[in-house]
């Protein structure tokens, strides 16, 4: 009786403490018995200062390494693993995807029934065929429960023949609520990309557009492998500019000085950053390969397009005007955050004794 009363809901087993993560789990801990195990504390990946930390947290954890998630030592953190179930029993261990070798070994050290799995790979960035596919499949067959963030994902899970339950949360995390003063927007033909400067977020194909747009401007926020070939680009063109890195503390004041958040990328797994465009009040205009497009209706709250067409991006530019940005603010209004998140913590909580 003892072992029962003391049974943990979840193990939650992730990557990295990330701000968005943490946010979730302590909502989580507020009606579940939760015990989270970090791999590493970081990562040596280009982010903002704030991005992963060990503050304000509500919940019992685990860190397994101090080093950056790269650096980690695997086995010793899958002995780690292997000695903590042991220890705390719990109805479920859920496993933050299938990128890691400590979550194969949670695959194998567990009865299927207890496997619960997080997806935040979608359809448009996963192999459903070949060596790579076959070792999902593989990996899914022990898997009862998975959480995925929107159809997309889900569309993922059936393409590897998945056949367990799943559960759609329509979010990785609960993104920083800072307090802020509600501008009155007006449109002034400003736009802003936040994120890491590589391939997939399909930048250059964004400043090729803005190029030709002179009166429109677009600010960068971010770091990355690219920011060098992006400025080389954007060169002499007065209507971009790069603002760096910055932490996540002052990005507030970024999304109220501009018109409307774009997330132009080939494939993403979620896009935090709509969110947060969301929150701040502000229209956003993203790829129908990004996850969080579930988030858009297309003309209400913002827009939809095809990530390798040019001419579509352009004519929904060009289309705005002072009165469909008063329509677009409108529909925004509308949509809650807080309603979206209270809704992804009873996603997890909804089979509870």
């Amino acid at each position: 009786m003892q072992k029962v009363e003391n049974m943990l809901d979840y193990v939650i087993v992730t990557h990295l403490p990330t701000f968005y993560k943490i946010n979730l789990y302590n909502e989580l801990a507020k009606n579940l018995k939760i015990f989270v195990v970090f791999l590493a504390l970081d990562t040596n990946e280009k982010r903002a200062s704030d991005f992963s930390h060990l503050e304000n947290i509500s919940f019992e954890y685990l860190l397994l390494s101090k080093d950056c998630l790269q650096n980690r030592s695997v086995l010793k953190n899958i002995l780690q693993l292997k000695a903590l179930l042991q220890n705390r029993p719990t109805k479920r261990v859920l496993i933050s995807g299938w990128d890691c070798l400590e979550f194969w070994a949670l695959r194998f050290l567990n009865p299927k029934d207890k496997n619960a799995i997080v997806v935040e790979s979608s359809i448009y960035e996963s192999k459903t065929c070949g060596l790579k596919a076959w070792l999902k499949k593989f990996f899914l067959k022990k898997i009862s429960l998975a959480f995925v963030c929107a159809s997309t994902h889900k569309e993922l899970l059936k393409a590897l023949n998945f056949k367990g339950e799943i559960r759609e949360t329509l979010g990785v995390g609960i993104i920083n609520k800072l307090d802020f003063k509600p501008k009155l927007r007006r449109y002034h033909k400003k736009f802003l990309f936040v994120g890491r400067l590589i391939a997939v977020k399909n930048l250059e194909f964004l400043i090729e557009i803005f190029k030709e747009l002179k009166d429109y401007h677009l600010s960068l926020v971010g770091v990355g492998e690219l920011e060098e070939s992006l400025k080389e680009l954007a060169k002499g063109a007065v209507n971009i500019q790069f603002l760096g890195a910055m932490p996540n503390a002052e990005l507030s004041r970024i999304y109220l000085e501009h018109d409307m958040l774009i997330l132009a990328s080939l494939k993403e797994t979620w896009g935090l950053v709509v969110e947060e465009a969301l929150y701040y009040k502000m229209p956003v205009i993203v790829s129908e390969n990004c996850g969080a497009s579930a988030l858009i209706k297309h003309g209400v709250n913002g827009f939809i397009f095809k990530p390798s067409h040019k001419e579509s991006l352009k004519e929904i530019l060009l289309d705005l005007d002072n009165k469909k940005y008063l329509h677009l603010l409108e529909g925004v209004e509308e949509f809650s955050i807080d309603k979206k998140d209270k809704r992804q913590v009873a996603v997890y909580s909804c089979d509870r004794d």
